[in-house]
């Protein structure tokens, strides 16, 4: 490796108490990684933040090294990937990358992680989504540049990459770019891009429950903050939010859903807070039994 220590970057979209207690726990986890803050600052600029290394950058940034412009919704949230490929731009040296959305928590060694994907010699771990491609969301958006038997979508909310994997992605998103094309619709959304390209040009890809217990890993339902104490043994946990955040995504299927969600998480307290209170039954018997009382 150019670079014996690997590269985490960590991706948010804002600045508060919650994204720096998930940075410091990041951090933690990485203790031979060098962690990147890469803050989007397209809606504005971020405060000061007292942080080693942080990237600001914008779409803007990304679309001058020539990649498209096209998405639904925002151009980062479309492309997950474009960040990546802005980092390795400005930072060649880095053999591993690490990303992991600010709301992905890692609770499991990085270097660990690392350490086998290097001496396994792969070149992207991701967690497969486990749909077909009748079913999925978004297998229209890639039938322009594959068959359908071809799609292999995969969240990367949290990810490990290898440079050249990274800059076989970046070439091909790039040739895709110049071929014409101006509707998203025709556009692969960067979570399926990923997978598929990498896969097809026979690149060693691996999932991430290969590396641990993955059983609190999704889009939904959110996980509160407080509740990371009972995801110990996880590899990684997803998506972890807290105050508004995490009502917001709470109902954002529908209230219904929200309030059943919200109702196992009152109980799941309650269990905890009795645990708390009732003495354990091993615990001794009172004097007055010891004694023989009644």
């Amino acid at each position: 490796m150019t670079n014996d220590r690997y590269a985490v970057l960590f991706k948010a979209f804002t600045i508060d108490d919650f994204v720096l207690r998930r940075l410091a726990h990041v951090v933690a986890a990485a203790r031979s990684g060098d962690v990147f803050l890469m803050i989007d600052e397209t809606s504005g600029p971020a405060k000061e933040i007292a942080f080693e290394r942080v990237i600001r950058y914008r779409e803007t940034d990304v679309l001058q090294l020539g990649f498209a412009n096209i998405a639904e919704r925002s151009l980062f949230w479309y492309n997950a990937d474009y960040p990546v490929y802005y980092f390795r731009h400005h930072y060649p040296t880095y053999e591993v990358i690490v990303t992991v959305e600010y709301d992905a928590v890692p609770q499991s060694d990085l270097d660990e992680l690392v350490r086998r994907f290097v001496t396994d010699k792969l070149d992207f771990v991701g967690h497969a989504i486990n749909k077909t491609a009748d079913h999925y969301w978004w297998t229209d958006t890639m039938l322009r540049f594959y068959a359908r038997t071809q799609v292999r979508p995969y969240q990367v909310c949290a990810a490990i990459f290898s440079a050249r994997a990274v800059d076989h992605l970046a070439a091909t998103r790039l040739r895709h770019g110049a071929s014409g094309i101006h509707e998203p619709g025709e556009w692969p959304i960067g979570e399926t891009f990923v997978g598929t390209e990498l896969a097809a040009a026979g690149f060693r890809l691996r999932d991430l429950s290969a590396f641990g217990k993955l059983t609190r890993y999704d889009w939904w339902p959110p996980i509160h903050e407080r509740e990371l104490a009972d995801c110990e043994g996880e590899v990684f946990v997803h998506p972890v939010l807290a105050g508004r955040r995490y009502l917001k995504s709470l109902f954002k299927s529908s209230f219904r859903s929200g309030v059943i969600v919200s109702a196992k998480l009152v109980a799941a307290s309650v269990v905890r807070a009795s645990r708390r209170v009732i003495p354990p039954r091993t615990a001794r018997p009172s004097r007055v039994f010891e004694a023989g009382g009644r």
